[in-house]
């Protein structure tokens, strides 16, 4: 990774490379930000991701969002309005969320 690139720029080309889904912890670790503070500093940059692949790109690369998931009862949070992990499952309670995963399709 280029010393010159914006973490922004690193999450950008880190998603468009990479061959699976990945975490914001994941993304955070591999981008050299505090796995767990910077967490949230990821999920910030992938909402402006997404408007600069609109932007960049005129609709040939998406950001998608596998949605996070329950780890109890499988309750899958389909109506997010914005990338995050939520803290408890509306149906059981549980605090077991799996998080999103994100990845970048190019055509």
């Amino acid at each position: 990774m280029s010393l010159e690139e914006t973490v922004r720029e690193k999450i950008l080309r880190l998603l468009i490379e990479a061959k699976r889904p990945l975490t914001a912890r994941e993304i955070a670790e591999m981008v050299g930000l505090d796995p767990y503070r910077g967490e949230a500093e990821v999920y910030e940059h992938l909402k402006h991701i997404a408007k600069t692949l609109r932007r960049r790109y005129g609709g040939r690369a998406v950001l998608y969002m596998i949605p996070p998931r329950c780890k109890d009862c499988g309750y899958v949070f389909k109506d997010l309005k914005e990338p995050r992990k939520p803290s408890r499952c509306p149906r059981c309670k549980s605090q077991r969320i799996e998080p999103p995963k994100f990845y970048i399709e190019t055509e």
